[in-house]
């Protein structure tokens, strides 16, 4: 297996050439998913960014469509930034914050609009908002849902207030062309970071959630330095207010190591799906990544279901994940270690455990799996592939560990904890080709191999 094959994810959405970062317009438009992301030619995070475009009928097989919107108006001349896509009157409406550099450096934001008939050409229809007082131009990444049971729009809006703290801006329309201000939608009591980006509202049956891309200072080793991390939180949405309240502290998304920017989208089977950008993290450490040297940064994670529960959100994979399933290796395990030696580095593994267990797994060299049904911890560690160290994580497990589902695409790593109650999505650099599993105690293990074209050559 050679260098490009075992880094570039083969099922995952990701550039051929260049960089990727938030995904954007997610939708579902006459049957067809379409999937947008920021996008540069070159492999940088820092320029004038794209909305790309991609669309897929069954979230797995994804066909590349070109630029859907590039930086040539006077409102976007520096950058077409995040925002979000809905479905109406038969046609996409993208919202999308245009970026604009003043000659003294000076930053201009406005929240912008594109429509389309066929879900291929835009038209730009120039900015629906300008900057309302109390912010600084630290203003993007709309989000715009339908309020069906008071016939009207609403807009969340990522922000910095001019006191530079991070707090969320909510606007409502009767037409999605013309938007009224309604104010702060997060309480100030709360801390929010020095800004909140790519803002979302769900609705799962009759509870909201809130997920925020929140930005904050650090210190690390001495060193201040930016934190950045997708969090969610249930609360009370006051339509009359324009307020979210929410019912504790926010709790992270997904806790690996590169994930930033969820967007989440309902689909034509009513269910509330979402992908992220698997990346994120300061400029060298993107710039450090393997793919660099290979002309191409960054991808999305697998599509995921949203589901609300018993006061927790919950994320799946999504079903069509399973059509990729080849040939299958299960294992029953019982005080003892063994190895497989795998021939690819594309495959979904299953691991069902006993109440009573301690087990450990390596998997390809690069992934460390350990838990303690003592202590209830799951610990996850991949190899650095700067230092050749094992970077760390610690999740307790809310009850006990009864299943892990992990999802290799190359070096594309997703865990999902007890069916969802979390998740673990990171970039891995594998090296070898053998798992080894040791379980004190007793463990099933289903192993499945993915086929398929690869949809990234």
């Amino acid at each position: 297996m050679d260098k490009e094959n075992r880094i570039k994810p083969k099922y995952h959405v990701a550039p051929k050439t260049g960089f990727l970062n938030d995904p954007n317009g997610l939708v579902q438009f006459k049957g067809t998913y379409h999937a947008f992301y920021q996008w540069l030619e070159e492999v940088t995070p820092q320029g004038a960014k794209c909305w790309r475009h991609c669309i897929s009928k069954d979230l797995v097989n994804w066909e590349d469509k070109g630029i859907a919107l590039k930086p040539d108006m006077w409102y976007d001349k520096n950058g077409c930034y995040s925002g979000n896509g809905i479905v109406f009157n038969e046609k996409i409406y993208l919202f999308y914050t245009g970026n604009v550099r003043k000659e003294n450096g000076d930053r201009e934001t406005y929240q912008c609009l594109a429509t389309s008939e066929d879900g291929i050409t835009f038209q730009k229809h120039g900015p629906v908002i300008y900057l309302p007082e109390g912010y600084t131009a630290h203003f993007r990444d709309p989000k715009v849902w339908k309020d069906e049971e008071e016939n009207i729009w609403w807009m969340i809006v990522g922000a910095q207030t001019s006191e530079n703290k991070g707090n969320v801006a909510l606007f409502w329309s009767e037409d999605l062309y013309n938007w009224n201000y309604k104010g702060n939608l997060l309480p100030d009591t709360m801390n929010w970071g020095y800004m909140c980006e790519c803002p979302d509202m769900i609705r799962l049956g009759e509870e909201y959630i809130l997920i925020v891309s929140r930005q904050e200072k650090k210190i690390e080793n001495g060193i201040e330095k930016d934190s950045c991390h997708a969090v969610w939180m249930s609360g009370e949405f006051s339509k009359e207010k324009g307020t979210f309240t929410p019912h504790k502290e926010g709790i992270r998304v997904d806790e690996g190591f590169d994930f930033y920017a969820p967007q989440s989208f309902v689909d034509e089977n009513k269910r509330t799906l979402y992908m992220s950008w698997m990346g994120g993290g300061e400029y060298d450490y993107q710039m450090s990544q393997l793919s660099v040297n290979d002309g191409w940064l960054h991808s999305f994670t697998y599509p995921r279901e949203f589901i609300y529960k018993d006061n927790w959100l919950y994320q799946k994979p999504i079903k069509e994940l399973q059509s990729l399933r080849n040939d299958k290796i299960e294992k029953h395990i019982e005080n003892e270690e063994i190895s497989l030696e795998v021939r690819d580095y594309y495959k979904e593994m299953e691991f069902i455990l006993d109440d009573e267990n301690e087990f450990n797994c390596t998997i390809l060299g690069a992934l460390k799996l350990h838990y303690n049904s003592n202590d209830k911890i799951l610990n996850i560690k991949r190899l650095n592939w700067l230092t050749g160290e094992f970077d760390e994580k610690y999740l307790n497990v809310n009850e006990s560990l009864k299943m892990l589902r992990v999802f290799i695409d190359n070096s594309s790593v997703e865990i999902f904890v007890n069916e969802g109650e979390k998740v673990i999505s990171s970039r891995v650099y594998f090296q070898d080709n053998d798992i080894r599993i040791n379980s004190n105690g007793k463990l099933k293990l289903n192993l499945w191999n993915y086929k398929g074209e690869n949809i990234n050559e």
